[in-house]
């Protein structure tokens, strides 16, 4: 994986995205079929008795809920007008008697486990698979460093750091620094170049220098295509999904992915109403 500087990847997307309301302002227009893959949502069960501990309340089980389990527990089922988690669980999350807390997914985040389990699907859907192109928005908080830059968590009796925050590598600063990225209406991204098989780690952001730190593998990239641009995975950073655009045969593939919460859209559908 590497750095692309000087280069023209992405200049096809304008007209293409931030170009049209709502899903195809995303997603982008002109492809045949669209997915729209759900975040799971954050669920934790509490226990609030005191136990002369000092901890209250006690986490006693945390795991992720479905879009669907979440409107089912809520005595619903989960409707095709949805435009984001909070449609479902509301701006608060839900909450129940017996503990368990739900709270929306994180924005423009795509985890790279879910991201590994699309790869053989996207890879099959282009005719270059070792020739992709990563779009990571440069606003995120983690990319605000230089190469040397280290938060201190945790000091020695000398004041010698013990834990801290790794920096960016010196590509990925220097590439945001000079504005070397590529600019669309309302988002700056930098680039990088990659095979899609180096995705299938879900570690493939520490040894890049993207900021990522201890069990947190943020920033993820908000866009992902290939070279001949057969389709386009895009997670906008103010939507809590994750849109897959392309062929039919593409399409069907990720809905039909076992372990993934996917729901196929069409180029007229509304978003968040921000969208």
């Amino acid at each position: 994986m590497r750095v692309l500087r000087g280069s023209d990847a992405g200049e096809w997307l304008h007209g293409r995205v931030f170009a049209a309301p709502g899903l195809q302002g995303v997603a982008g227009t002109g492809f045949d079929a669209y997915a729209r893959l759900l975040h799971p949502l954050q669920g934790r069960r509490l226990d609030w008795t005191d136990r002369g501990e000092g901890m209250i309340p006690r986490v006693v089980e945390e795991r992720e809920w479905t879009w669907a389990e979440a409107a089912g527990a809520l005595g619903s089922s989960l409707s095709p007008f949805a435009r984001t988690a909070e449609d479902v669980v509301g701006i608060g999350g839900a909450r129940w008697d017996d503990g368990w807390e739900i709270d929306r997914p994180p924005l423009g985040w795509l985890d790279p486990e879910r991201l590994a389990r699309l790869l053989p699907a996207l890879s099959r859907a282009t005719a270059t698979p070792d020739d992709a192109v990563l779009g990571v928005w440069v606003g995120w908080a983690g990319l605000d460093g230089g190469a040397d830059a280290v938060a201190t968590l945790v000091l020695d009796g000398t004041g010698a750091v013990l834990a801290g925050r790794r920096g960016l590598s010196p590509e990925v600063s220097g590439a945001i620094r000079a504005g070397d990225c590529l600019e669309l209406p309302g988002r700056s991204y930098l680039r990088l170049g990659c095979a899609l098989d180096e995705l299938a780690d879900p570690d493939w952001g520490f040894a890049l220098g993207l900021g990522w730190r201890g069990p947190w593998r943020e920033p993820m990239p908000q866009l992902i295509w290939p070279r001949d641009r057969a389709w386009l995975v895009s997670t906008e950073v103010d939507l809590d999904s994750t849109f897959i655009a392309g062929p039919r045969a593409l399409i069907d593939e990720v809905l039909a992915l076992p372990g993934l919460e996917a729901v196929e859209m069409h180029g007229s559908d509304e978003l968040d109403p921000w969208w």
